[in-house]
């Protein structure tokens, strides 16, 4: 009998150090999750590819970086450093405008508004930038890297036009 319990023990044991493995095991491709990340009084805002747009051997992250004045910045560049420092660019990389949303639907907006009997529809309106396209600045940037190479060893590296650079490990972005 106690033959049998320290088996049972053992393979339970020996269960555990597998599954803490693979969860820890850097070598195993990650999938972005939303989050928001500050460095140096920057805000990295980050989100996975929610509308399945990127290839299927593809992993997309989506970027948007805030300076500390809360205004958004365009990186002037975005890659994957590994553990020499080497840099990986993406396969795929675009930097969107405002107006140009993947899922903007129709161009009319209903504003609400709310009236002695509860809420009732107050205007209605066109958002122009939905109509004649992308108009405004740069909004957030789509970028993509082969599955293989997306994974927790690796850190993003983001390079703004002034030089400084914001390093995330891709394991506080992806799991």
């Amino acid at each position: 009998m106690k033959t049998s319990r320290g088996i049972v023990i053992l393979l339970n044991a020996a269960s555990v150090a597998t599954l803490t493995y693979a969860v820890t095991h850097t070598n195993s491709p990650l999938t972005p999750f939303r989050t928001t990340n500050t460095r140096g009084g920057y805000i990295i805002d980050t989100v996975g590819d929610t509308l399945g747009q990127a290839r299927p051997e593809n992993t997309r992250l989506i970027i948007r970086v805030f300076a500390p004045d809360k205004k958004i910045v365009k990186p002037a560049q975005i890659a994957l450093a590994d553990k020499s420092g080497a840099l990986i660019n993406p396969v795929f990389r675009e930097d969107r405008k405002v107006g140009h949303e993947e899922n903007t639907g129709l161009p009319i907006s209903i504003s609400p508004q709310a009236g002695s009997n509860g809420i009732s529809v107050g205007g209605v309106g066109v958002d122009l930038n939905k109509v004649f396209g992308p108009q405004g600045s740069y909004a957030y940037t789509k970028a993509d890297w082969p599955k293989s190479i997306f994974t927790g060893d690796k850190r993003l590296q983001i390079t703004l036009a002034n030089g400084q650079t914001l390093s995330l490990p891709l394991t506080s972005i992806a799991k």
